[in-house]
């Protein structure tokens, strides 16, 4: 029996012309690879962004044999330490191929950089200005990738596939596998994807698995689960005392306990509220949400993920049947206002991160020590203008760093001086370094 990826895989576009949707994007990336083929353009990568599932690596990859490139691929998967990072990707971006073609380095899920071994992801800055080659990085969060990164990228969004786009392609597929698919079966398959190509592909597979001809009436059992609607969920949560209804509606979001827990925490005061003033109702919510938290902190304290059951039953049924009275009405439910907070800060903290690795870099030290440690440090040493000059040129600050680190909302006369008189420092000594070479 196929496995659900072998068709996904099997029908990837091979040419930028088979790719479905996205034409406008499609038609910006065969710009930036034509503008390779006459030289180094001004941006050397490019960041092609956008929802799971709607064509961004299958795009890098026939842009490759549009273009006759040889493909160097790295994911979320490989080790991608600062040393991988430079031995595999910086290397093949600085080193012309055998037969003088150019050589398209693919860095895949750019915007998951956790932990200790991917903090050589800050590698990328330097190997893409440096590059002799074309890089692709592909993100599903745009944000999710630094500052510095960014402003030396050329951005491309990727949007969500219509529904009238994919119906051409996987009747293709069907004639191809050799399977009669009536027109409204290929249509339904298309808009219960919503948006997310692979997923139409891996259910056309799946419920034309073992038969010769599909019909509509095929896909009530064969297609995949159409998950709950969070605000609808929160309907059901807030305004039911039907316990065993509210659980199935959040065991059939796409939601983890964790993030519920918050849906929740930012919803039942407002939900509560009455005009009387009574917290009652509002008191004992938060109650079985706190029990639930303590689960959620072992869940994450223990690696006990057989908890979340427990945690689910307390903030879903709880919420739930703490009220003391039905509370009619039309209620707009709020997205948590934590993530809005961390959404918000979140460059600011990518920004002091890519710092703090820069100074770690420098001083030997962790990107953690040297963020609580140093940073501090190295922004009063900022104040005196030569010292600040030969800081900037000693860790490679952008002027977008400077001014972070200087604590300054804009780029003073002064700031960009700094950033100058550096930037003609780094020469020097580059110079100074070729001529030693030389001798």
């Amino acid at each position: 029996m196929m496995s659900a990826i072998e068709w996904a895989e099997k029908y990837r576009p091979r040419t930028l012309g088979d790719v479905v949707g996205n034409k406008k994007a499609v038609q910006d990336l065969r710009k930036w690879a034509e503008e390779w083929q006459s030289g180094i353009p001004e941006k050397r990568a490019v960041i092609l962004y956008g929802p799971a599932g709607i064509g961004k690596t299958s795009s890098a990859h026939a842009l490759a044999g549009d273009m006759d490139w040889e493909v160097i691929e790295l994911n979320a998967s490989d080790q991608r330490t600062a040393g991988v990072i430079e031995k595999i990707a910086g290397s093949a971006a600085s080193m012309n191929t055998l037969f003088g073609g150019k050589r398209l380095i693919v860095l895949d899920e750019a915007d998951n950089l956790h932990g200790t071994a991917d903090r050589g992801g800050m590698s990328y800055c330097g190997i893409i200005k440096a590059t002799l080659q074309p890089i692709v990085l592909i993100a599903n969060d745009i944000y999710g990738l630094t500052p510095t990164v960014r402003n030396i990228c050329l951005e491309i969004k990727f949007g969500s596939v219509q529904s009238r786009s994919m119906v051409p392609a996987l009747k293709k597929v069907c004639d191809a596998e050799g399977i009669s698919c009536s027109q409204e079966a290929i249509l339904q398959i298309a808009e219960n994807a919503g948006g997310d190509f692979r997923s139409a592909m891996n259910d056309l597979q799946a419920a034309a698995s073992g038969k010769e001809a599909l019909e509509v009436e095929d896909l009530s059992t064969a297609g995949r689960d159409v998950k709950e609607n969070i605000f609808k969920a929160m309907q059901k949560i807030f305004k039911s005392t039907d316990c065993k209804r509210a659980l199935e509606s959040a065991y059939g979001l796409d939601e983890s306990p964790e993030d519920l827990v918050h849906w929740i925490d930012e919803n039942l005061p407002i939900q509560y509220a009455r005009k009387d003033g009574d917290l009652e109702d509002i008191r004992a919510g938060f109650g079985y949400l706190s029990k639930a938290d303590l689960y959620l902190g072992r869940v994450k304290k223990r690696q006990n993920y057989r908890m979340w059951r427990y945690a689910s039953m307390l903030m879903v049924c709880g919420a739930a049947l703490s009220k003391t009275r039905p509370y009619p009405g039309f209620i707009k439910y709020q997205q948590p206002s934590l993530w809005r907070r961390l959404g918000q800060t979140r460059s600011k903290r990518d920004m002091r991160d890519n710092i703090a690795s820069k100074i770690g870099e420098h001083s030997f030290e962790s990107m953690h020590y040297s963020r609580n440690n140093l940073l501090g440090f190295y922004a009063l040493m900022l104040k005196d203008e030569a010292s600040a000059i030969e800081v900037t040129a000693s860790l490679g600050l952008e002027l977008e760093e400077l001014m972070y680190l200087s604590g300054s909302a804009k780029a003073s006369k002064k700031l960009q001086k700094i950033y100058d008189e550096a930037q003609k420092l780094l020469e020097k000594k580059g110079d100074k370094a070729e001529e030693q070479a030389f001798f």
